[in-house]
């Protein structure tokens, strides 16, 4: 048994490591003050086990992610009936896709399917957490997170998720939102995942995702271009969403992809760096309010996928005119975008309708840095290891 002395100078030995593991900065945007586990004490879980309990119970938490949590092979494996694309085999380095729902239509060739149980059966995560990881060193490997409805008040900071069933679509998602108040996913890394890297579906959610590095490079690609498809996905109704400062690099799609046919959204985009995507970038769906600025380009194949083309609800600042029009209706002018190196167009939208939603929610927006230091700025500061915890 420890001596009282001893304790306190155990105590006293950690608590430097222990404050410094706390959020680094202040939620901003849509997640606008989410606080997460609060001023509780930082503590790191001893495996995996201890993991899940504390991610899933009713006490605020400060979790530092001190080492990788390894969960594949932590629940075995399962073989089940699957496909694939015929056009893009696994030999070709295409993905599989597990059960029936997306092997339906002509183009797929059944197969059989074993793939780790883990991935789809992800971490449930309670309200009142502050998920903090230390360094480059707090991954989550085989296994996402889940947040259910009932689950408000949450940050996720400087966490890798990687390695969920890269292979097979349907494999499991890193991070689901169902509708959360207050998330604010910051400093992370998304790298193989088998589907997608953020989703927010069922029921609005309240959130920012900011400084976050989207690695596509992949051997398992959906598009068999060494790109993920699978990027974010924020189409649940009521949605509003900030998506400031991030990097997204080798991806084929959905990066992000805002809305669906029939929803309804709120979402600012700013100072997002694109890089060596050989698919679409922004794809964006007739009931999104959508105000995007300051957002550099560099080698993409489609900034912004055709479909968005004639949304009147985006606004994305195409040319001097339309960033000066912000002023009277935002009290600043808006920032417009880069595009260098790139295939595709840059539709001109600048109906100000959305501009008057966005008033209405001023407290939320962010005002974005000038686009000419977008580039330099996100690769300073996206993704993990880049802020003290």
């Amino acid at each position: 048994m420890l001596s009282l002395v001893s304790y306190s100078s155990l105590v006293l030995f950690l608590a430097p490591y222990l404050a410094t593991a706390q959020v680094n900065g202040t939620a901003y945007g849509f997640a606008t003050g989410t606080t997460g586990g609060g001023d509780a004490m930082a503590a790191a879980p001893k495996d995996i086990a201890q993991l899940a309990t504390w991610l899933s119970d009713s006490t605020p938490r400060v979790i530092l992610l001190d080492k990788t949590f390894n969960f594949i092979g932590s629940e075995g494996t399962a073989t089940e009936a699957g496909c694939y694309q015929t056009t893009c085999t696994p030999a070709m380095g295409g993905q599989t896709y597990i059960g029936t729902l997306s092997c339906g239509g002509s183009g797929m060739t059944a197969t059989t399917i074993t793939y780790d149980k883990a991935g789809v059966t992800p971490l449930t995560v309670g309200s009142n957490k502050s998920i903090v990881g230390v360094g480059s060193a707090g991954i989550i490997m085989g296994k996402g997170l889940h947040l259910p409805g009932t689950t408000k008040n949450v940050i996720i900071q400087n966490v890798h998720f990687t390695n969920v069933n890269p292979v097979s679509v349907w494999g499991g998602d890193a991070l689901s939102l169902e509708g959360n108040d207050g998330v604010w996913i910051d400093h992370c890394k998304f790298s193989k995942i088998g589907r997608m890297f953020i989703v927010s579906h069922y029921a609005a959610s309240l959130f920012t995702v900011s400084n976050n590095e989207f690695d596509g490079a992949t051997s398992t690609s959906a598009t068999c271009n060494g790109n993920t498809y699978w990027g974010t996905m924020f189409i649940a109704e009521g949605d509003q969403a900030t998506i400031d400062r991030n990097y997204w690099h080798d991806m084929s799609g959905r990066s992000p992809k805002l809305g669906a046919d029939g929803v309804k959204t709120t979402i600012q985009a700013t100072n997002n760096y694109f890089y060596n995507n050989l698919g679409h970038d922004f794809e964006i769906y007739p009931g999104t309010t959508a105000l995007i600025e300051g957002n550099r380009f560099h080698v993409v194949n489609t900034p912004m996928h055709a479909g968005a083309e004639s949304i009147a609800t985006i606004y994305n600042v195409p040319d001097a005119a339309s960033a000066s029009a912000c002023t009277a209706i935002l009290g600043r002018a808006c920032e417009g975008n880069a595009i260098t190196s790139s295939g595709g167009t840059w539709p001109s939208l600048k109906d100000t309708t959305p501009l008057k939603t966005m008033a209405a929610l001023k407290k939320y927006l962010v005002t974005p840095i000038k686009v000419g230091n977008t580039m330099t700025t996100v690769l300073r500061n996206a993704g993990v290891g880049k802020i003290t915890v």
